[in-house]
């Protein structure tokens, strides 16, 4: 279905209710573009404020140690304990660690900030859900750094390389931003879960025919290979990065009105209908 219909149905008349709460408001990102980047940037620097203050400090430092060798024998016990030989075998492509190293420095915000801005554009209708998912998967992201800090490869692991250690301080520009860093939120990976979100949203909100949008897969793929091969993840902290989105999906769309749409759902009459499952068709295009 065209997205003018869509976003004059549930956007434009949101945005001209004037008995919709600040809190409302909010929630469906009701508001203009210019107040939408306020209040992203505003989350951003509440969720790296909380993330700096549950760093673990003293005897906790330990426990996330002993976190990590837990983690390791279970990835042993289950024969996927596979940080180092990733590692390696970048290293032995020619270029691999240059790609590895600087896509795990550079492409966490851009990605971020690129997913959000044509979903505002192209998807308008769809942005409040997930950006309210985006926000919700941080949160239990933020809880778990603080309950269960880990120490990542990098601290943890014997003949692995932190490959990102100077190219985090970007010739210098980034020193100041060492001290604010947590090196125990290791689990779960939002490195991972973020790319799996991302391709998750963009896979159910593609409706053109062919198998072509499934390969907005391999950005998470690609981005559990990086994390392990700069040795700054586990493979199980991936996995923990996909369940903690997956919940969050379950409890956002658990918490929110109907009037929001689902990347899973488009405009049938004035009633949103779910699309999983339906045949695709050109004149779904979006």
């Amino acid at each position: 279905m065209d997205a003018d219909p869509v976003r004059a149905l549930l956007v434009s008349n949101a945005m001209d209710t004037p008995a919709l709460s600040l809190r409302a408001r909010a929630a469906r990102a009701a508001w203009p573009l210019p107040l939408e980047i306020i209040f992203m940037v505003v989350l951003d620097l509440v969720y790296e404020g909380l993330r700096l203050l549950v760093a673990p400090h003293g005897q906790r430092v330990q426990s996330a140690f002993s976190s990590a060798h837990h983690i390791v024998s279970a990835e042993k016990f289950m024969h996927i304990a596979i940080e180092s030989g990733v590692q390696q075998l970048t290293d032995s492509i020619p270029g691999g660690r240059f790609a590895t190293t600087w896509y795990y420095t550079l492409a966490y915000t851009p990605l971020f900030v690129a997913f959000f801005v044509v979903v505002w554009f192209r998807w308008r209708a769809h942005y409040a859900f997930l950006r309210n998912w985006f926000w919700t998967t941080h949160i239990l992201a933020v809880t778990v750094f603080w309950v269960a800090p880990l120490a990542p490869p990098r601290f943890a692991l014997n003949g692995v390389v932190d490959t990102t250690q100077h190219a985090l301080r970007l010739g210098g520009a980034l020193n100041w931003f060492q001290s604010l860093r947590n090196d125990y939120a290791a689990m779960p990976s939002l490195h991972i879960g973020q790319s799996f979100l991302f391709a998750c949203a963009l896979v159910l909100l593609t409706h053109r025919p062919g198998s072509r949008k499934y390969l907005w897969w391999l950005l998470p793929i690609w981005m559990a290979w990086v994390t392990m091969a700069t040795a700054n993840h586990y493979l199980l902290d991936g996995v923990g990065g996909i369940a903690t989105v997956l919940i969050a999906l379950w409890i956002v769309h658990a918490l929110t009105g109907r009037d929001v749409l689902r990347p899973w759902q488009t405009i049938s009459g004035s009633e949103p209908v779910d699309t999983l499952g339906d045949a695709p068709t050109s004149s779904q295009g979006q």
